[in-house]
């Protein structure tokens, strides 16, 4: 027999509208998917968590994995899309891309673990975060490295090296400064976003 609260529960779902209950399962999605992993997450539990039948799930995704890319593709791409909105000139927009990761990687160190945790192991999260979102946003930051390199201020070197390096700075500051906190001398995300770029542009060496 279904509690009071239960029933009002269920009555409450009812109202919802297709795109809250998309949402409610997102959000569902991403807690489960944090704590028990890719492979130890089921759709039943997304559901229950949900508040939604099993069958809602694949009314709005067709598979698990593509329930894991509309839960990720917005946390790692709406900062970048803004950015690349907003932004003219190279230097800058490689700056506040930077700061953007860096709020990314505080405010979501669950998710970014998840990610490179599950990664490792699992072909279908790689092959989700290859080709479902990391793609798009590289579609994003290489026209701005290409306009940098025609203006004459970044050097022509290889795109894939250039952003290996830029990202393994942010995700090195980022991740090392959640496990060892109070070790980074830096006050806020700004200060530290340039110190970094200021390595990354200019390096050690005084010229």
């Amino acid at each position: 027999m279904k509690s009071i609260r239960q029933t009002e529960q269920l009555e409450k779902n009812k109202k919802k509208t297709t795109e809250e209950r998309r949402q409610d399962i997102l959000e569902a999605a991403l807690n489960i998917f944090t704590e028990k992993g890719y492979n130890g997450s089921t759709t039943a539990e997304i559901a229950k968590a949900a508040g939604v039948a099993e069958g809602t799930i694949f009314r709005h995704f067709a598979t698990k994995k593509e329930l894991l890319i509309a839960v990720l593709k917005p946390k790692i791409l709406t900062g970048i899309i803004s950015l690349d909105k907003e932004q003219e000139d190279p230097v800058e927009f490689f700056r506040c891309f930077l700061k953007n990761r860096l709020e990314l990687i505080k405010e979501n160190d669950g998710l970014v673990r998840f990610m490179f945790a599950e990664a490792q192991y699992h072909d279908e999260v790689r092959e989700a975060l290859s080709n479902g979102i990391l793609g798009d946003g590289i579609n994003i930051v290489k026209p701005w490295f290409n306009k940098g390199v025609e203006e004459g201020v970044f050097k022509p070197i290889p795109f894939p090296a250039m952003m290996r390096s830029f990202m393994g700075m942010v995700l090195f500051y980022g991740i090392f400064n959640h496990v060892f906190p109070g070790f980074s001398p830096e006050k806020t995300i700004d200060e530290a976003a340039d110190q970094i770029l200021e390595l990354f542009l200019n390096g050690l060496l005084i010229k």
